[in-house]
């Protein structure tokens, strides 16, 4: 009889705490919730945020604040997020730099399989090949034959930055078919872009914005897009595998994470929100003309691809022995 009753009590038990979180995650959210995005205001990443936020607040029933907490490299809006209590009221737009970082083991004040949990996959962007106009090559076949034309020519190719994950392709383009290239890192896309437009630099591995405007513009030339099918961007420059670069597609990732130790109940409908959200036909739309793909899925799909990443760009680092940033 004992027995019967305490088995009793510990179904009562597990009711109860089973049935509060399923109240918690109808009652959630209750209140504004903040989307921390680890940039600055008005680039294309910012605008992708505020697109799904105006939608994700309307599926929610309360706002979603875009909040731009830049600086260190993604870190210090990173490391707020990973601090912040873990109701799911503030969320991170977990940046492509978090890859990066943990490739090249940069210490940073926070683990991100420890202090941050996954909530979705957010958008993806590509990474392309452009050329100067001047460059003399105007496609990647000619660039192939330019470079075997003389064994000891060494073809400069731009990019955002030392230890980028557009640096990481292009030395992984390098390696793959053996090209002389010779990297030159600038302070962000921008300054790289217009050494390349000024035909200053030959090459540029980038991501699709904002080089695709310049395309677009004449300014400079698109040599290839990395990815499996061509992008609405950018119709006419063919993929890397139609170019003559098989293996190299690269997209860059970014998601959405919260605090660790935030309710699962909580997380799972804010990826039900997300999904809803992202899924949208004009959100869609919205993110193609800025150059990104709308995500989506499970958080352990994000988790699995962060996770990928981050052995893949570490090994291109480890071959082709790239000191830190």
């Amino acid at each position: 009889m004992k027995r019967r009753q305490m088995l009793r009590r510990m179904g009562v038990a597990a009711g109860f705490f089973a049935g509060s979180g399923l109240v918690r995650a109808q009652a959630f959210p209750d209140r504004p919730v903040r989307f921390v995005v680890p940039y600055a205001p008005g680039g294309s990443t910012d605008t992708s945020s505020r697109i799904v936020a105006e939608k994700l607040a309307a599926i929610l029933g309360q706002p979603v604040v875009v909040e731009n907490k830049a600086g260190g490299g993604t870190i210090i809006g990173t490391e707020f997020v990973a601090r912040s209590k873990p109701d799911g009221y503030t969320l991170l737009l977990s940046p492509a730099a978090l890859i990066a970082n943990a490739a090249f083991g940069v210490k940073v004040p926070y683990d991100i399989d420890k202090d941050l949990v996954p909530v979705i996959g957010f958008v993806d962007l590509a990474v392309l090949l452009a050329a100067a106009n001047d460059a003399p090559f105007k496609t990647v076949a000619e660039l192939l034959a330019y470079a075997k034309a003389d064994s000891g020519r060494t073809i400069a190719y731009a990019s955002a930055g030392v230890g980028s994950l557009t640096h990481l392709w292009g030395e992984y383009v390098k390696a793959r078919l053996k090209l002389p290239l010779e990297h030159v890192g600038y302070k962000g896309s921008a300054e790289a872009l217009r050494d390349v437009m000024a035909g200053n630099v030959p090459l540029f591995s980038d991501v699709l914005v904002p080089t695709a405007t310049a395309i677009r513009a004449g300014r400079v030339r698109g040599l290839a897009v990395a990815t499996t099918a061509r992008v609405a961007l950018l119709p006419d420059v063919p993929t890397v595998g139609e170019a003559g670069l098989p293996g190299t597609e690269c997209t860059i990732p970014f998601g959405v994470s919260v605090a660790a130790g935030t309710p699962p109940e909580i997380v799972a409908r804010l990826n039900v929100a997300f999904n809803e959200a992202l899924a949208d036909a004009a959100v869609k739309q919205k993110l193609t003309e800025l150059g990104f793909l709308a995500v989506g899925g499970k958080p352990e799909a994000y988790r699995e691809v962060t996770t990928r990443e981050i052995a893949k760009w570490r090994q291109v680092i480890k071959d082709s022995n790239i000191p830190a940033p």
